[in-house]
């Protein structure tokens, strides 16, 4: 052993042989208890680290909003697997699939909390057509994911290649599985294509974050949704979401959380939309001057989300380029001005309903503007041609003109591009 004398000076006296514990691996450490507890493979291994410490870091927001919309998600997705035996754990693949949004939608094509492929979709019961889409119905795409999962278990009976089969398909799953003579998915792992391969560490890492996220300082934050008692109402005509949200004082995440199915926000005749109760009450209280009132925004009597302007046409002009400036559509400029071609006169008027965060942009880009001396010959058009991005309606409205003329001398403000 060794010990100081009075010099500080260490002396040593005997040899022992001291033996330190390796310090904990808290990851490990706390995913053994949920593995304890788990049918699932929940263990740690290297390929797990580093996407719960991306969880934890430029992640980690993710995870915060998880966190509040869970309990929307969670009671649905436990109820349905406990009907089916099958493990709680599988309610966070719903995370890794769609971030618990119904209505996320993957470059291929894939939609809904579960990620559906159209034609599995179809084959696991769940309907689309052109205004609805049963694979963004929670209930509905939920237990079709839970017949899923039951269906790949008894093809492979181990949980890590149930995974890798809904993330790769069970056809390519099994080729490798041929292929490498292995059932086990961590001897498949540096054979399968990226995304499969990391499919199962990130449903643990998943695990792991839902699990833990208060011990490391990540808090909740709760989504714009306010459901309580809710009801149904039969729609008899068309509305905007838009619409309805301006009748009902009912925010859009509330009405696209309690009716996820609609693929536009658009309802048509017939609909039968989930809302809260005393929306349902108040609509069906003043329902004949609510149907007036849908009328009226639908005919442009009354603006909610736009403003009126007139454009005056200028040389060179045609409707292609006018819509895509305003952000409309052809066919929409020719129906509020009841067109019957696609013909313009220099100075005709035409009536445009622009929208507001259009008109928006437009004013906070005036924050950051130019001057320019008109000079003789100057256009507004051919001012405008000069500068990327900018349209003579964006100089009338940056500098109040209600004329086109222009007077040789005169400052005007242009917006820095």
């Amino acid at each position: 052993m060794s010990i100081a004398n009075a010099d500080n000076r260490l002396v040593i006296t005997d040899t022992v042989s001291l033996e330190i514990d390796k310090p904990l691996n808290i990851y490990e450490e706390r995913l053994e208890l949920l593995n304890i507890n788990s049918p699932m493979d929940l263990s740690y291994n290297e390929k797990v680290e580093p996407i719960i410490e991306s969880y934890l870091g430029k992640n980690k927001n993710l995870i915060s909003r998880m966190q509040g919309v869970k309990d929307l998600y969670f009671p649905l997705f436990e109820q349905q697997l406990d009907k089916y035996e099958l493990p709680l754990e599988l309610k966070y693949l719903a995370i890794v699939e769609s971030a618990l949004n119904p209505k996320a939608r993957s470059g291929s094509g894939a939609t809904g909390l579960w990620q559906f492929m159209y034609l599995t979709g179809k084959q696991y019961g769940l309907q689309v057509t052109s205004y609805m889409d049963e694979r963004q119905d929670p209930y509905k795409a939920t237990e079709a994911a839970c017949v899923y999962f039951c269906k790949l278990y008894d093809l492979f009976g181990d949980w890590n290649l149930v995974l890798a089969a809904y993330n790769g398909g069970p056809g390519y799953l099994q080729k490798k599985i041929n292929s490498v003579g292995s059932y086990n998915f961590w001897e498949l792992y540096p054979h399968l294509r990226k995304e499969t391969r990391n499919y199962i560490p990130t449903f643990i890492a998943v695990n792991y974050v839902m699990n833990y996220s208060d011990k490391h300082g990540i808090l909740i934050q709760s989504p714009e949704i306010n459901v309580g008692e809710i009801d149904t109402l039969t729609l008899k005509k068309q509305v905007e979401i838009k619409t309805l949200m301006e009748i009902l004082c009912v925010n859009k995440a509330t009405i696209n959380y309690l009716n996820p199915s609609y693929k536009k926000e658009i309802y048509p005749k017939g609909s039968v939309l989930v809302l809260p109760f005393f929306a349902v009450n108040d609509f069906l209280n003043n329902e004949e001057s609510n149907y007036i009132f849908i009328d009226a925004v639908d005919n442009k009597e009354i603006l909610i989300d736009e403003d009126r302007i007139v454009y005056s046409v200028q040389k060179g002009d045609y409707l292609g380029r006018i819509a895509k400036e305003y952000g409309v559509h052809v066919y929409e400029i020719k129906q509020w001005n009841n067109l019957r071609t696609t013909d313009l006169d220099i100075g005709d008027k035409l009536v445009v309903y622009v929208k507001k965060n259009l008109k928006l942009e437009t004013e906070a880009s005036q924050q950051l503007k130019n001057e320019y001396v008109i000079q003789k010959g100057d256009t507004l058009w051919g001012i405008a041609q000069k500068y990327k991005g900018l349209s003579v309606w964006k100089i009338k409205s940056l500098n109040n003109l209600e004329s086109d003329n222009l007077k040789p001398g005169t400052k005007i403000i242009l917006p820095t591009t």
